[in-house]
């Protein structure tokens, strides 16, 4: 949503017109047309990005629409704003020209008036698809569900123009013109002529790199994983598996590093994307706790935080090679934390390093290797500890056998499988939310 948020303006005329615009290229915005209708003159708009820089406006140089339909009563209610210099720091968002479908879930976020300054995101589904409309302003009737819209007119007024989204692709505009509490949307496909005239939809598309299409394919299997679920769930699911690949495909870089870093041994160029929809489903599970997740980079303990009362972190990883034991991936972690300026702190505290929960995806399921608290057993790492301070010099390591290979009896962990399990046993999101908590910090 924060790259949704930051493509779109609020558009603001002299005589209090008010509506929103979003960039679909570095010189072109799309908004709804009836906003020029009582104000026609370009020189009298404003525009402004308040998730960009509110202090920055920009003016129109050109409006386009189809100028061979009256403005007012007919055609599709989406017109093109030439912005009068091109904006290079903000990503454009993508269209699309292909079909809708009823009940397809869409987000959208715009700058109604009971929300100015600040913009407010929408959520809904289609609600119906009006057929040979060509004469009319909108085709599509939009159910609203966040925020609950009791009259379109009164709830939404100034969100005109705003993108309406669904699968990451812009589809539709806001026109804000039906009655009641369902509201009008004029799809860009009866406008698809109009748009190509002016933009080049080709250069406005850049090439997806492999790791944004194995993403892309990774939602859509995770889709299926989502089916599992009770079907009380799966709107709640859904709803959370978008918002997280928008936040994956826009913070491409950070989720670079992630992969990265989260596979045992560390993943090079060509694995990167192994295990990538396994690695979906479990953020997946764990973004569901408090609507949110956040990729840690340089944190030395952790590669995960969930925002909550608590501010919970944890690590997760993903075993490239099959049947790998978890003591030893786990030793690993210990050794490489254990050099950190915190960890000799945390150590004479009691505390186990690694000091927060760890999710182990991919390892040997059997019973020697198996440390997940629910489905393995129990594993005594004074064992190992012996057979490391058995040196000729006594004092090498010092303070080892006090404090260091035994905490790591204290370490929290849970197998992949067991936090996908939690499907079987729930039947709504509260209780999703709960039992995911539960078994990740017990």
């Amino acid at each position: 949503m924060d790259r949704i948020k930051k493509a779109v303006a609020r558009l603001d005329g002299s005589d209090g017109e008010i509506a929103t615009a979003f960039l679909i290229s570095e010189n072109y915005m799309l908004t709804a047309k009836h906003t020029f209708i009582s104000n026609p003159d370009k020189a009298n708009y404003k525009i402004c990005f308040p998730n960009y820089s509110i202090e920055k406006t920009y003016t129109i140089e050109e409006i386009y629409f189809d100028d061979d339909i009256d403005i007012e009563n007919l055609a599709n209610d989406i017109a093109i704003i030439k912005l009068n210099e091109p904006i290079v720091d903000i990503e454009p968002l993508n269209v699309e020209f292909s079909e809708i479908e009823v009940d397809e879930r869409w987000i959208s976020y715009g700058f109604p008036g009971a929300n100015r300054p600040i913009g407010e995101r929408f959520v809904g589904t289609i609600n119906d698809i009006l057929k040979e409309r060509s004469e009319f302003k909108y085709d599509l009737n939009l159910n609203c569900e966040i925020p609950k819209v009791i009259d379109a007119d009164y709830g939404i007024g100034g969100a005109s123009g705003a993108p309406i989204i669904c699968n990451n692709k812009v589809v539709a505009i806001f026109s804000n013109e039906s009655k009641g509490a369902i509201i009008g949307a004029a799809s860009l496909k009866r406008s698809k002529g109009l748009i190509e005239t002016y933009i080049d939809i080709l250069k406005m598309h850049a090439v997806d790199s492999p790791l944004k299409k194995a993403i892309k394919q990774a939602v859509s299997t995770t889709g299926s994983f989502i089916e599992g679920f009770p079907e009380e769930v799966h709107d709640f699911l859904k709803n959370e598996l978008n918002e997280l690949q928008e936040e994956f495909l826009t913070n491409i870089d950070e989720i670079k590093i992630f992969l990265e870093n989260s596979k045992y041994p560390i993943a090079e160029e060509e694995t990167l994307v192994n295990g990538i929809e396994e690695t979906l489903e479990i953020i997946l599970m764990i973004r569901s706790m408090y609507g949110n997740i956040h990729i840690l980079v340089e944190d030395d303990f952790a590669n995960l935080r969930v925002l909550s009362d608590e501010n919970l972190h944890m690590s997760f990883v993903y075993s490239l090679e099959r049947n790998k034991a978890m003591p030893e991936i786990l030793l690993k972690m210990h050794n490489q934390m254990v050099h950190k300026s915190a960890a000799q702190i945390m150590i004479k505290c009691g505390m186990s390093i690694p000091p927060y929960p760890i999710i182990f995806d991919n390892c040997s399921s059997s019973r020697k290797h198996n440390l997940c608290k629910v489905c393995g057993q129990s594993f005594r790492f004074e064992g190992i500890l012996r057979s490391y301070i058995e040196t000729e010099d006594d004092g090498l390591i010092k303070g080892i056998e006090r404090n260091n290979f035994a905490l790591l009896n204290k370490v929290k962990i849970i197998c992949g499988e067991c936090v996908r399990k939690v499907r079987d046993d729930v039947e709504n999101s509260d209780e999703l939310k709960r039992m995911v908590v539960e078994k990740v910090y017990g």
